[in-house]
Formats: structure tokens, sequence, C-alpha cells
């Protein structure tokens, strides 16, 4: 889940915004968007586990900092009302302010931003999660690719009809 997150705040930078992905992956079968789920766990227990690893990050490792400043500005999910999304009414509203994170994270590091389509999104994390998936098939930490999808579909919520990022492996 980490490797696909990681993916995802880096398509903030580039092309899209929270809600946009959310979409896609409800569109595509999911419960809840990524954001979604961040929001409704907590962003503070990822963050407390970057600034843990942040000394021993290699200084070429591709990083982003969009998740770091929404919890530096106490925006930590729906526990404090606002986290990726606004949550005046107790629903998630896109926000203005992370909007503008996302633009000033994009800019800083000279992205041209540009649109993304569902389909687009959903290719790119698909993508991620198979690789990922590969890299722990090769480490031997899984079995086989089935062992994967089951544990992505019982544990992450990942479409039961979609067979499982593995499936076409």
């Amino acid at each position: 889940m980490s490797a696909y997150r990681r993916d995802c705040e880096f398509m903030l930078k580039e092309e899209a915004l929270p809600q946009e992905i959310d979409a896609a992956m409800r569109r595509f079968g999911f419960a809840m968007g990524i954001y979604e789920v961040q929001d409704l766990s907590g962003l503070d227990i990822a963050w407390a586990m970057r600034k843990r690893r942040a000394a021993t990050r290699p200084s070429e490792e591709r990083y982003s900092r969009i998740s770091d400043r929404l919890c530096e500005a106490g925006r930590l999910g729906r526990k404090t009302g606002a986290g990726f999304y606004d949550y005046i009414s107790g629903k998630p509203a896109p926000s203005a302010f992370v909007v503008q994170v996302i633009l000033e994270e994009s800019a800083a590091r000279g992205f041209k931003r540009r649109s993304f389509t569902p389909d687009e999104i959903m290719t790119r994390i698909l993508k991620v999660m198979r690789t990922e998936g590969e890299a722990i098939l090769a480490e031997g930490i899984a079995e086989s690719a089935a062992d994967i999808d089951v544990v992505m579909i019982t544990g992450y919520g990942f479409p039961r009809q979609k067979g499982g990022p593995m499936f076409s492996i």
C-alpha cells in the first residue's frame, strides 16, 4: 500500500487532485479512494514514520512533501476536521488549502501540470501495485501472485470482482 500511496502523491504534484484520484479508484470499484482512507485513518501515523525515516532516506530518493505540509498545518484527517479534504459537514469536500499546497509543491519542483483521465490514474496505480507485487514475489515474501491478490482483496479493499492487482500475471 505504501508504494502506491507514495506514487499517488507524485501524481498530485504532476497531474491530479486528491478528489480526482479518489473518484477514479471508486469508479474502478474501491469503496474509498486512497486520500479518503488516509483522512479516515489519520495522516499523523504515516507522518511520524516519514519523520523517523528522514535521517536515513537516501538523498536521491524521490519524495513528496505534500502530506508533511498538511500535517504541519494541523490537517491530520477527519479527527481534526481537515486532511486532504475539509470536513465541515462531516463529509469530505475538496479543500482550497490542499489545492494551494499541491500547486506550490508542483511549482517548486518545476512540474507542468496536465489532466489525467480516470483510466490513466488507475493504469498508473495498478502498474505500481503490480511492480511492488513482483518485487514481493522475487524476494520470496509471498509464494504466489494469487496470495498477493487475496491479501489485497481481503485486507486492503481491492475490488473482488477485478481479481486483484496480480490477476493478469
